[in-house]
């Protein structure tokens, strides 16, 4: 048989290379956008961008260790976990991925292949401590205590102020209840020491499971001091002095943080967040006109959001550029030109603001603040079948998204749909059982359906997912008169701080 190809064979060849250098580029160009969008804290366009890359290239290894930064930054641990694994498939010694698997998989309980990762990690980097932190973490999620004090003892042998076995160690103490020592190991640990935050971060929690408030608060403080610029850290601090009856306090770090982070969609969406938890009460209409207005584009679409969904359209409007309407979407500009579009239709003017929304989603047809606003006006055209659609599309991009799942709820009840809603509540309660609003909508269904005891369990729940939480404890004194009112004695946290 002769070995000459054929020009079909010929041709075949060619199309087969021109389709994997085509799948190539485009992997490779959605990947790069997705690195660029994720270091501009766009999260969820760099996770669509991610995506994009895997589905014409999933053989890169590279591609699949963006996916798992993404995804962890997002706290979406089990999507990351199995992202580090598929980079363990194609490269078996990355020790990235090998270390964050350790890690992620005691987030998502996985002891077994904790040890699993942590043996291989052993293997790669023989003097690195983390592997048997992580097998003595794994130790104890399976009950074995001794065993897991064995490895943070073996560890501190070597270096007594090592973080992940001190935080070991406290955590063996912990689980054996013994909450007072292990706080004083750690707090023991942090006299003149280093590296602190891991063992503040830790320190929190335990406060959190001790339900020891004061010593929550101020260990909040302490960690928004050491990193002034860590937006987590701050909105947490400001959500602590906001529930300290600490306003105009809560009100300043989240003004720092707007001129650290001016251009960062996402730290504008979670200081949204705050205000919302917070109430509509939180920010005065001339206080919003004042600090909006030398607010960046981003940071005064977080102004005009707060302002909207408050019930002053008229408002939101007036922070925001008047030439906004004319520019083209994009990333910086979609949330200030969906709040637009938005308070346009809610002063009346729905077919304009749906006009505007559309060509947002042409752009984006998945940008959460557009579908939102979209389906709402829809709502009041009574397309409530057309909000629904758009909100559960809100909801299945983002479980977290509390505004987005408690309109999902207001549409399900304008279609009758009770069980619907309340199902969909708790769908929300179980992503975020310390989640007070939506613990406080699901106890008012239940409360008119005569399901007081029910509606009681519910905020018992929410108090015992964030016992630290004055909102809680406010929500289950407000169902149940005669339960604990400790807040309220409670009052007083740290003084402000940078």
């Amino acid at each position: 048989m002769s070995s000459r190809l054929t020009p079909q064979i010929l041709l075949f060849m060619a199309l087969a290379l021109a389709s994997c250098s085509s799948r190539d580029k485009t992997a490779a160009s959605a990947a790069a956008d997705a690195q660029t969008l994720f270091q501009q804290g766009h999260n969820t366009a760099a996770l669509r961008a991610i995506h994009e890359a895997l589905a014409a290239r999933d053989d890169v290894s590279d591609y699949w260790l963006l996916l798992g930064r993404i995804s962890t930054t997002t706290n979406d641990l089990p999507v990351a976990f199995d992202a580090y694994e598929n980079v363990i498939e194609l490269d078996r010694g990355n020790v990235e991925a090998l270390r964050l698997l350790c890690q992620l998989g005691l987030a998502v309980k996985s002891p077994d292949k904790v040890d699993k990762y942590a043996d291989q990690l052993l293997l790669l980097t023989p003097g690195d401590p983390l592997p048997l932190v992580m097998k003595g973490g794994a130790a104890l999620q399976r009950g074995d205590s001794n065993g897991a004090l064995g490895f943070a003892e073996q560890v501190l042998a070597r270096n007594p102020q090592n973080s992940g076995a001190l935080i070991l160690k406290g955590r063996v103490l912990a689980a054996r209840g013994d909450f007072s020592n292990a706080a004083s190991l750690i707090e023991g640990s942090l006299i003149g020491g280093s590296d602190e935050s891991g063992r503040l971060t830790f320190l929190k929690d335990l406060y959190v499971q001790a339900g020891d408030r004061p010593n929550y608060q101020a260990t909040i403080k302490r960690l928004a001091s050491e990193k002034p610029g860590d937006a987590d850290r701050q909105l947490d601090y400001a959500d602590m002095l906001y529930q300290t009856g600490q306003a105009l306090a809560a009100n300043a770090v989240l003004v720092r943080q707007m001129r650290r982070h001016p251009n960062d969609i996402g730290v504008a969406a979670k200081i949204l967040d705050v205000w919302l938890k917070q109430g509509p009460d939180t920010l005065a209409t001339e206080q919003i006109r004042s600090q909006a207005a030398g607010a960046s584009l981003e940071m005064k679409s977080a102004y005009a959001r707060f302002a909207n969904e408050t019930g002053r359209p008229d408002l939101a409007l007036a922070i925001l550029p008047p030439d906004l309407g004319g520019s083209t979407p994009d990333i910086a500009n979609a949330d200030a030109l969906a709040a637009a579009a938005f308070a346009t239709g809610l002063l009346g003017h729905r077919a304009d603001a749906m006009g505007r929304l559309d060509a947002i989603l042409a752009t984006d047809e998945v940008h959460p603040g557009a579908l939102l606003a979209r389906a709402r006006l829809k709502a009041v055209g009574r397309d409530v079948g057309g909000a629904i659609t758009d909100a559960r599309r809100v909801v299945a991009d983002d479980a977290r998204n509390v505004t987005a799942r408690l309109a999902l709820v207001d549409f399900l009840l304008m279609q009758g749909d009770v069980d619907l809603a309340r199902n969909a509540l708790r769908e929300g309660v179980r992503a975020m059982p310390e989640e007070p609003r939506l613990a406080a909508r699901l106890a008012d269904i239940l409360l008119k359906r005569g399901e007081r005891a029910a509606a009681m369990d519910v905020a018992r729940d929410l108090v015992r997912a964030a016992p630290v939480s004055l909102r809680a404890l406010r929500l289950r004194a407000t169902l149940d008169p005669s339960a604990p009112t400790d807040w309220a004695t409670s009052r007083t946290a740290p003084t402000p701080g940078q």
